[in-house]
């Protein structure tokens, strides 16, 4: 499944990236303070959202392919970084291979999450089953939280500084960031639909 997914979010990363400048919808700025980070939620969502769009199905979808990015672009880098590190023989490499081992496992949870949103958009599933994708995909992301912590958690101890850990960091850490706005946004998604669900439904 990551093979089939990450080629198509990947066609975003140059945008996701060359985001100043870009004008905010009033509805995604609503959107984003529902967030932890509502600046970057506006920032990173700003240029792949329609303007004109009123769907939190497109905002939470938009949301989970800048995640899987974000992860996809660190695990990268922890590739660059512990290959150099291994080939110098530096003590950091095994507290930098352990972090990309976490990195690694993200992106199979953030790609796990897109595949089951996938059908928590779909209008033929239950109310059980909606609430069942929305908690795999809660379970999923929560673990992608787990994961960037334990990153950067697993550096204590090392002498490692300067540039190298200052990158490394931020970039796990806006992994974490836009994550925890994904999992907002997707909360929020799967309570109006299933709101919208019961009204079509005809139940009072």
């Amino acid at each position: 499944m990551e093979k089939l997914v990450l080629p198509l979010v990947l066609l975003l990363t140059i945008a996701i990236f060359v985001v100043e400048g870009a004008i905010v919808s009033t509805f995604v700025e609503s959107q984003c303070k529902r967030t932890r980070y509502p600046d970057l939620c506006m920032s990173s969502l700003a240029t792949h959202v329609n303007p004109t769009s009123q769907d939190p199905q497109e905002i939470a979808q938009v949301a989970l392919k800048v995640s899987i990015v974000k992860a996809v672009y660190t695990k990268n880098y922890l590739k660059i970084v512990s290959k150099a590190l291994k080939q110098n023989k530096a003590k950091e490499y095994q507290a930098v291979k352990d972090c990309l081992d976490q990195m690694s496992d993200s992106v199979s949870q953030l790609t796990n999450s897109f595949k089951e949103f996938q059908h928590m958009k779909s209008a033929e599933y239950s109310a059980g089953d909606l609430a069942w994708c929305q908690n795999n995909v809660q379970t999923w992301l929560s673990t992608v939280l787990t994961d960037t912590y334990i990153c950067t958690d697993g550096f204590n101890g090392y002498p490692m500084g300067g540039k190298a850990m200052a990158m490394i960091k931020a970039r796990v850490l806006n992994v974490a960031q836009v994550t925890s706005n994904t999992l907002a946004l997707l909360n929020e998604f799967a309570v109006r639909h299933r709101v919208s669900r019961h009204f079509s439904s005809g139940k009072n």
